[in-house]
């Protein structure tokens, strides 16, 4: 069983659009030549799950604004089967009724959020942005965030490990997941968290930045029962995830947790 725990796909009409978009930022911001594995598309995901083995994909939609919940969540509600795709549902920081689309989202059987400070404009130490994950929380919904810098964004960048510390000194960290091995490109900082707080970490495209020995660390630090296998697809094929994961010297238990089992406990418990 093999579970990506953070894949990105659009609706058909603009995912061509949305994904050239978010390619040219990370030209412009980070200097890179963006390479996708699949097309952004639901359709396009199946096909690549099909090649690599990927049995269940967990879907990260992001409210970049705050007048787009709705449309977010009813695509997220439209596309969730419960067998091959899962999706968060999204809540932007500063729309009005925070507190109502939290309990809409948890009378619709979601399971948890996706927040993205640099997307939705927010630090993710500024006090409306606590308030949501603490009350999502509080509500029993996982929150998954971006950690760390974003190679499509400008700096300032708004979740750096210091935003993060921050934001987790207020929240149930038990119920937090931090993307990309718990702070992109700071991972210093990162094997700090890992110490610090009981966060889930997700290992979503960190493959072609991060020193072996020292995201084998990180692993040790956080606890293989808090790491969660994904690709961030498709930014990363989920086949070199894979690779990487399996090169760092885990155990065939530690490599069950992280590719499956822990997904499980927080998608089906």
């Amino acid at each position: 069983m093999l579970i990506d725990f953070h894949v990105h796909v659009f609706p058909e009409k603009i995912a061509k659009q949305t994904f050239e978009v978010l390619e040219n930022n990370i030209r412009r911001a980070y200097k890179l030549e963006p390479e996708r594995c699949f097309s952004g598309t639901v359709d396009g995901l199946k096909e690549l799950m099909a090649k690599t083995g990927v049995d269940l994909s967990v879907i990260m939609p992001i409210a970049t604004k705050p007048t787009q919940y709705k449309s977010i969540n009813k695509y997220a509600e439209e596309i969730t089967d419960g067998k091959s795709i899962i999706s968060f549902a999204s809540v932007h920081p500063y729309q009005d009724n925070v507190e109502e689309t939290l309990c809409d989202i948890v009378s619709s059987r979601f399971k948890g959020i996706k927040l993205h400070p640099d997307y939705q404009s927010v630090y993710a130490d500024d006090e409306k942005f606590i308030a949501l994950v603490k009350s999502a929380t509080e509500k029993g919904l996982y929150v998954t965030t971006h950690a760390g810098q974003d190679v499509g964004v400008i700096p300032p960048y708004r979740s750096t490990a210091v935003h993060l510390r921050a934001m987790l000194k207020n929240v149930d960290s038990s119920r937090v997941i931090l993307a990309h091995m718990g702070a992109f490109d700071e991972w210093d900082e990162a094997e700090r968290l890992a110490k610090d707080f009981d966060a889930y970490f997700d290992i979503s495209v960190v493959s072609s930045f991060i020193d072996k020995d020292q995201y084998r660390r990180i692993i040790d630090k956080r606890g293989v029962e808090k790491i969660l296998f994904g690709s961030d697809a498709p930014w990363e094929n989920p086949a070199d995830t894979l690779k990487f994961l399996k090169a760092s010297g885990i155990s065939d238990e530690e490599f069950e947790l992280i590719t499956h089992k822990n997904a499980e406990k927080i998608l089906f418990s």
